[in-house]
């Protein structure tokens, strides 16, 4: 009698799915890739539009270290930081410079939805999209509810949505800058 005339038997069974599945994962990771250490001499970094950004002129810097995706308290304090220095302290908005440095994680909040939904980064880092209930097939930080044409040039009224848009878009509008 042949191997394949017997039946299998639960673990033989087990051994050769885990065997299997361990191919199709190695299967499906990328290839060699290559990187380069990028220096500010390198016409890549454009360093000097990084510089005019950073350091210009400004009465208050805040800087945000933002290593989990999943921390769900980053977007409103930043809004909250910008809005208190705004319209409690009277700083215009021009000179108010935040800064966010995501790693880790919190790198892909910066993706666009094209990666989140090739990659399964929702399923990747237990992401739920609120809409569906479901892991994340896009990334929802990133896009503003509300259209650029609504809020050019920045409403007078703080009570508008424009000071309460906590999306990453929302946040760059008003001059946060992320950095991954």
């Amino acid at each position: 009698m042949s191997r394949m005339d017997k039946n299998l038997s639960r673990r033989e069974l087990f051994q050769t799915a885990v065997a299997a599945a361990g191919v199709a994962v190695l299967s499906g990771l990328p290839g060699e890739a290559e990187a380069h250490d990028l220096t500010p001499t390198d016409p890549a970094y454009r360093f000097e539009k990084y510089e005019a950004i950073v350091n210009r002129p400004v009465r208050v810097r805040q800087l945000y270290q933002w290593p989990n995706i999943n921390n769900p308290i980053i977007y409103p304090n930043i809004s909250n930081g910008l809005n208190g220095f705004q319209f409690s302290y009277n700083v215009l908005p021009d000179e108010i410079q935040v800064v966010v440095q995501a790693y880790f994680s919190a790198n892909a909040a910066t993706y666009d939805d094209h990666i989140w939904e090739k990659y399964r980064l929702g399923d990747a880092f237990n992401v739920k999209d609120t809409a569906t209930g479901a892991s994340a097939m896009r990334n929802i930080w990133l896009k503003s509810k509300i259209s650029d044409q609504d809020v050019s040039p920045p409403p007078k009224d703080r009570s508008h949505p424009y000071y309460a848009d906590t999306s990453i878009e929302g946040l760059q509008r008003r001059g946060v800058l992320f950095l991954t």
